[in-house]
């Protein structure tokens, strides 16, 4: 992710920090957990969840 990604942005979401990558035509959240200095999860992006607010309040996504 970090090597061939491109970073779009960052969101707080529930105690995470949400980044936001572009990969291959696809966009990828990563999950990082600060109080527990670990990654918990990693899934492509799923338009139609609420959090889709959260990125469209910062930049323009084509879906």
């Amino acid at each position: 992710m970090y090597m061939e990604g491109t970073f779009v942005v960052a969101i707080r979401y529930y105690g995470h920090k949400v980044n936001l990558y572009l990969l291959h035509d696809e966009y990828i959240e990563v999950f990082y957990n600060h109080k527990l200095d670990k990654i918990d999860r990693i899934d492509f992006l799923n338009t139609a969840h609420s959090r889709m607010k959260f990125y469209l309040d910062q930049i323009q996504i084509s879906i």
